[in-house]
């Protein structure tokens, strides 16, 4: 288990095989469906007139299926042991659907609207080739400096794709009076070699556990079958939302969310409930 803690603290990513079992994929599957016939404020369709790459946000507080999936699935306690934590909120559910022959990347980005602990577990309903997988930038967790995708420096234009509108949603523009202390995510793709790119081919059930703050991203779907995902991110005691989280948090209340969240401040409230989980067992 030690083993499995620092591989993460060191890589910022790690896949753990076969960690979430049949019954609860089958309850993500049926929950996105369901998801799909009733989406939230938070639903989007990053695929623009193509339709093929899906998600929504928040959505486990009237998805029977999410909500059990977050209160009976090991993830609490991968998460608990991967910040050395007794208890963990969870922050958000997601999900993401690409479906065949949808071309839209998933831009290189990292999460950080949140400042301390915070981690994320991205779990494989489909097969999932290496490349149509989510990859990662090798130890770019410990890079030290919160950068913003190229939307933020640059305003974004009618030929924008929805996907990079999408990711540069909820941190605001170089309008800010701090727009300075942020860094510009690199250009990746442009030249992959010069950086520690790291990614699995992976099963049903396999699962990716890596601190928010490791830049990542993934190609489209050029496979003959849909690649859902199901992402819970988690967070402790010590993580407060950070200084470019107002978006965020005017987000969720325009959505008519009881929250009571603030720059600096914890993350706490019925829309980010304590879990103190029994330690799972990772290989």
């Amino acid at each position: 288990m030690e083993d499995f803690i620092e591989r993460f603290e060191a890589d910022g990513a790690i896949c753990l095989r076969a960690a979430i079992d049949p019954e609860q994929l089958e309850l993500l599957r049926c929950g996105i469906e369901r998801n799909i016939s009733s989406p939230s404020p938070f639903f989007r369709n990053l695929g623009g007139e193509t339709g093929g790459f899906l998600s929504d946000m928040w959505s486990r507080r009237y998805i029977p299926e999410f909500q059990r999936f977050c209160t009976e699935s090991p993830a609490a306690a991968i998460a608990a042991r991967a910040m050395r934590a007794d208890s963990v909120r969870l922050a958000q559910d997601t999900w993401f659907m690409k479906r065949p022959g949808s071309g839209e990347r998933t831009p290189w980005h990292h999460d950080t609207v949140v400042d301390g602990p915070f981690c994320s577990l991205w779990v494989a309903l489909d097969p999932t080739p290496r490349a149509a997988t989510l990859e990662f930038v090798r130890g770019s967790h410990a890079w030290g400096k919160a950068l913003m995708p190229k939307s933020f420096f640059e305003a974004p234009t009618a030929d924008t794709p929805a996907v990079d509108r999408f990711y540069a949603e909820f941190h605001g523009d170089q309008s800010r009076p701090d727009a300075e202390e942020f860094g510009e995510i690199p250009d990746i793709e442009a030249d992959r070699d010069a950086y520690d790119i790291i990614g699995w081919d992976m099963e049903p059930g396999d699962c990716v556990l890596f601190d928010a703050r490791t830049i990542h991203g993934a190609p489209g779907n050029s496979f003959g079958h849909c690649m859902r995902r199901f992402v819970t991110r988690w967070v402790t005691d010590a993580s407060v939302v950070a200084r470019h989280g107002q978006e965020m948090i005017d987000a969720l209340a325009g959505a008519g969310l009881d929250i009571s969240l603030r720059i600096g401040g914890p993350i706490r409230g019925d829309m980010f409930p304590e879990f103190r989980p029994v330690p799972a067992s990772v290989a």
